[in-house]
């Protein structure tokens, strides 16, 4: 079987990492897989880990009339017998030009938390949806149980749709004591009290709710002066959330590192994990904390409640309340023991259902009754 991926992501976000587990897995390898992306961090990452890559133009968007026309020419060269693409509208009308099978993988969600409803709605675009569903994919991959409702929801019939969670290596990801990294103080303070840090890593956009994560730090340290935040990641706020922290006097306590290429070497180098996100599909980067034995504090929506079991594996806060979030911290903070039986659960659960390979696995399951389907329709 030969399968084409399509992605126009330069940077390494969810859907990158997604593809960064899913391809080295054993399930894939009888396959004949190619990526098709855009240069950049991705794309180097992808060459690195010796998964063959093709370059395209089409930098970080969905659809271009000229992307669709780069891509039919490539799948014209390349020949697969299925086109899997990650957010590329432009990859699914060529693989259908093409008459190529099509699987699609959702990665985030529409709605933002406290939305009603989704934009457009009503029976015309529910119609319309789920018609262009049908004409452009053969199935759908839903990262959550979240993102599956909100597709039904949007007019996408339920036939078309598979839930596979998100799956990493679990094996690169180590419980146990704190790592030294850059983001930790060099020890004790002069007091002799170790400060416990707290961090995200996302991609610094509106909906990750960071704003809500710098209030929220301001609460914690004036209880807790030894806290130290840091968040990874970049995105389109870098330049505003800087400035919020220099506005807050902040800048002692709370660090913005930039992008990470060692994701489980920054998570060694925590105690909490905190996503305060206002939309998330699962929260990719939730199920790495947990895979590192650390508790989490996240906020209640999407499809983060299916990774994170509140009161066991970590604490759940609705979105939005910076007083909320700090009190979660807090706890976690005075209560070390409380903390480290969430971590040692949250490892468990990972464990259980966020498995790289039993991912490809399904993945791979999907291709084969796609292809199958498509072959019986053609006669």
């Amino acid at each position: 079987m030969k399968v084409l991926h399509v992605i126009t992501d330069t940077n390494i976000g969810g859907a990158g990492r997604y593809l960064l587990y899913l391809l080295p897995q054993p399930a894939f390898r009888d396959l004949d897989v190619a990526v098709a992306c855009p240069d950049g961090e991705l794309a180097s990452r992808l060459e690195k880990a010796g998964i063959r890559r093709v370059s395209i133009s089409g930098r970080d968007i969905s659809f271009s009339p000229k992307l669709a026309a780069e891509l039919v020419a490539l799948m014209g060269r390349e020949k697969p017998d299925l086109v899997h693409t990650h957010g590329s509208l432009s990859g699914r009308i060529a693989a259908r030009l093409r008459r190529i099978p099509v699987v699609y993988t959702k990665h985030g969600l529409v709605r933002m938390s406290g939305q009603t409803g989704l934009p457009p709605t009503g029976p015309l675009a529910r119609f319309v949806n789920k018609n262009a569903a049908k004409l452009l994919a053969d199935r759908v991959i839903a990262v959550s149980e979240a993102v599956r409702k909100e597709l039904e929801e949007s007019g996408i019939p339920p036939s078309m749709i598979t839930v596979i969670p998100n799956g990493i290596e679990l094996r690169l990801y180590k419980p146990g004591a704190r790592k030294s990294s850059e983001q930790q103080p060099a020890g004790p303070d002069k007091a002799g009290i170790c400060s416990p840090i707290i961090g995200t890593l996302c991609r610094l956009s509106p909906e990750k709710g960071l704003d809500t994560l710098i209030d929220a730090a301001k609460l914690v340290i004036t209880s807790c002066p030894s806290a130290r935040f840091v968040i990874a990641g970049t995105g389109i706020l870098e330049k505003e959330l800087q400035k919020k922290i220099l506005d807050l006097r902040l800048e002692p306590y709370v660090r913005m590192i930039g992008f990470v290429d060692d994701v489980p070497g920054f998570l060694g180098g925590l105690d909490v994990f905190v996503l305060p996100s206002n939309s998330e599909a699962i929260g990719l980067a939730v199920i790495e904390a947990m895979a590192s034995g650390l508790p989490v504090v996240a906020t209640r929506v999407g499809g983060v409640p299916e990774a994170v079991i509140d009161g066991i594996t970590g604490l759940l806060v609705p979105p939005g309340q910076p007083k909320a979030l700090a009190q979660a911290i807090s706890r976690l903070i005075v209560d070390p023991d409380l903390a480290e039986s969430m971590g040692a659960a949250g490892r468990k659960r990972a464990e259980t259902m966020f498995d790289a390979e039993a991912a490809a696995e399904r993945t791979v399951a999907v291709y084969t009754e796609v292809l199958i389907s498509a072959r019986s329709a053609a006669g």
